[in-house]
């Protein structure tokens, strides 16, 4: 239920060489991790990459024989890359430090791997095991939800949903308690980057500033400071931020051009993929008839891949307001400008231009627009 989409970029992984005499220092600058894989019988390239602006980066690669294999470097802080089998579709995190690490894993069980020999890796697994509870918890209520949609039973399904939600409100107050208690580990700028579409502006800004100042080129940590500038600077009560796309015909259309025309612009960030932007499409389509010749209207922003399918999905949820999109996917620019991390997201901007409210989604848009055109 929950993406994880985080900006990370990317920092040069440099590869020692071996020499005849080792540098003791050397050795501590470097890290080492040997992989054995039970069960692997044929010779398989493994892949070292990582996460970065929301792409893969291949940083390298060994070929593992009769499943073993070792991947040499340095690494400028501890950061968590994965060793991608893509012959199987299987890959294994690590949090990769300089040192001596052991990655033991069975193919037959790829989830369940073995890793010693890095600190980081030790405290990633801690933090995870002391939250089992929240995922044992929402298992549970997804079963049970699961139950009362085939029955039908409205009533319990919003139960449930009010007992998942505070699930996660109690698991993020673990998590910011974790990482304000733990400030000087890089665990946790990443596990705060990681949940950062579900926490708010305050919470994140007060989090950042606690960071012990040892991490603060840390790239966790300036992606999470640079992500709260965005949020203050897009935050309610502060002027929108113009930008220019093109339509689906191709003409570039900027936002500014429609919030001068009206009172109230809604933009609405959302793709023809996404299932719970299409269900909320209904509602958006709702207010717009109801308070369109009073001043109201749509900027619709896709998050979409392909031009087809984005216009496809306007014509058929009947969405009659200006559209626009530079098909980047979650790399839309516009998105970036306005810290979008997950979708169905919205922003409402008033007469003055300032932003005056963000995700209004089912009634609320409707409530919002009569509470300001009475």
């Amino acid at each position: 239920m929950r993406k994880i989409i985080f900006s990370l970029s990317l920092f040069s992984l440099a590869l020692l060489f071996f020499v005849a005499c080792n540098n003791p220092q050397q050795a501590e600058n470097q890290f080492k991790i040997k992989l054995n894989i039970k069960n692997l019988k044929q010779d398989v390239q493994v892949v070292m990459q990582k996460r970065a602006k929301g792409e893969w980066v291949k940083l390298d690669s060994v070929q593992l024989k009769d499943g073993q294999g070792t991947f040499t470097g340095t690494v400028k802080s501890p950061e968590l890359y994965y060793l991608t089998i893509r012959q199987f579709n299987a890959y294994i995190p690590v949090w990769v430090e300089n040192s001596n690490i052991s990655v033991e894993a069975d193919l037959k069980n790829m989830r369940t791997p073995t890793i010693t020999g890095s600190k980081s890796q030790a405290e990633f697994d801690a933090y995870r095991d002391s939250t089992k509870r929240f995922q044992q918890q929402e298992r549970a209520l997804g079963q049970q939800y699961s139950m009362a949609r085939s029955q039908k039973d409205a009533a319990k399904m919003q139960t449930i949903t009010d007992q998942y939600n505070q699930i996660e409100a109690n698991r993020m107050k673990y998590l910011l308690a974790y990482a304000m208690t733990h400030n000087k580990s890089v665990i946790s700028p990443y596990l705060v980057m990681s949940n950062s579409y579900t926490l708010s502006l305050n919470q994140l800004d007060s989090v950042s500033s606690r960071f012990d100042s040892t991490l603060n080129n840390n790239e966790y940590v300036v992606a999470l400071k640079n992500r709260v500038k965005t949020l203050k600077r897009v935050a309610v009560g502060q002027p929108f931020v113009d930008f220019t796309l093109s339509d689906p015909d191709g003409k570039p259309l900027s936002l500014s051009s429609v919030v001068k025309n009206h009172k109230y612009t809604l933009v609405d960030f959302w793709a023809s993929w996404c299932m719970p932007c299409r269900a909320e499409n209904p509602n958006v389509v709702k207010a717009y008839k109801a308070f369109h010749k009073k001043g109201f209207t749509v900027f619709g922003v896709s998050f979409d891949k392909t031009h087809d399918k984005w216009v496809e999905a306007i014509k058929k949820d009947g969405l009659t307001w200006p559209q626009v999109s530079d098909l980047k996917y979650w790399s839309s620019e516009a998105g970036k400008l306005y810290g979008v991390q997950s979708i169905p997201h919205n922003v409402l901007i008033g007469p003055d231009g300032k932003i005056i409210a963000k995700n209004l989604r089912g009634d609320a848009l409707v409530k919002k627009l009569n509470e300001l055109m009475k």
